[in-house]
């Protein structure tokens, strides 16, 4: 299992010592920006931690509860064009992985069967009881599937969003562009984790998180994308990829009658596009839809087709 080295951690500190001014600075205006921009949902403990999450839609629905789940480094904000629009017909479930958002306590191993069994326990805590029908964007579409082969019976349904394929963690699978994407994704991740604590990354406006919401809602995103622990939790996240992805790969098929949609972005490459296709083997049931004019992060350039999608599951499990 690949975690953060050491050497790295004892670097970190170095830095934050010798940058002691501009780490009260940092300290000063992270706590500032997040008492300005506070948690739009609640603060849910589960336990050792707490997560943030954002409850909402009618909860006298028969039908399923939805469950968002972000894509890499992302909060429950990600769904901010969609969760509304859901939230008319049924209870929807947007949160913040651990570190990520307004929760707290960087998980030191967020694998996707850590982040499963975090998820259940917010459902246990606010008394969400299946069906569900899930919902992950990009890297979020892998806890997703996780969880459907997990607990088959109580899953409704699966939309996958632009999801990841588990092959792309695979390093067997890499050709010379992936492997040299994957080092400049991850010395990016790296320099954040180790710059953060002095402020560097919020002088060079590198935030954790999305930058492309409307203003009012960005705001938040980038007040909690400043914080220290958020960069720890996006390296920690991406450096245990492998081991999420041999989670998939190891774990039981989903059911075969489980209706699955693959959402895919019209404008990805043909590598991307080929592995989305891939996933329409998931089940007897999986169908595909591809966005033709969106990029990867449907959920803020094209909102509605997400929306539809979901409503389309949901109520075929009426």
């Amino acid at each position: 299992m690949t975690l953060i080295r050491p050497s790295e951690k004892v670097l970190r500190a170095t830095i934050s010592v010798l940058g002691f001014p501009m780490t009260v600075i940092q300290a000063v205006l992270s706590m500032r920006s997040l008492h300005k921009h506070k948690a739009p949902g609640e603060i849910i403990s589960i336990g050792g931690r707490s997560l943030h999450a954002i409850v909402s839609g009618r909860g006298d629905s028969i039908l399923p509860t939805i469950i968002l789940e972000s894509g890499m480094g992302g909060s429950a904000l990600d769904w901010s064009l969609v969760q509304p629009a859901l939230a008319k017909y049924t209870r929807v479930v947007a949160y913040d992985r651990a570190g990520f958002g307004w929760s707290t306590q960087t998980m030191e191993e967020p694998t996707c069967a850590n982040y499963v069994q975090d998820l259940r326990r917010l459902l246990a805590q606010k008394k969400l009881e299946p069906p569900y029908l899930l919902v992950g964007h990009s890297f979020g579409g892998l806890i997703m599937r996780l969880f459907a082969s997990q607990y088959p019976e109580e899953v409704s349904g699966l939309v996958l969003v632009d999801s990841t394929h588990e092959k792309r963690y695979i390093e067997s699978h890499f050709n010379h562009s992936r492997r040299q994407e994957q080092l400049r994704y991850q010395k990016r991740l790296r320099l954040g984790f180790l710059l953060s604590p002095i402020g560097l990354t919020r002088i060079m406006k590198q935030h954790i998180g999305t930058g492309k919401l409307p203003p009012a809602i960005q705001n938040k995103v980038t007040a909690s994308g400043y914080r220290n622990h958020a960069y720890k939790a996006a390296y920690l996240e991406f450096l245990h990829t492998s081991v999420s992805a041999d989670q998939i790969i190891e774990s039981s098929p989903l059911r075969p009658d489980m209706p699955v949609m693959v959402l895919t972005a019209g404008r990805q490459n043909e590598a991307w596009k080929e592995s989305q296709r891939e996933l329409l083997q998931l089940t007897d049931q999986t169908r595909q839809r591809i966005i033709e004019d969106s990029w990867h992060s449907i959920p803020i350039h094209k909102p509605q087709a997400v929306v539809q999608s979901v409503l389309g599951l949901l109520y075929r499990a009426d």
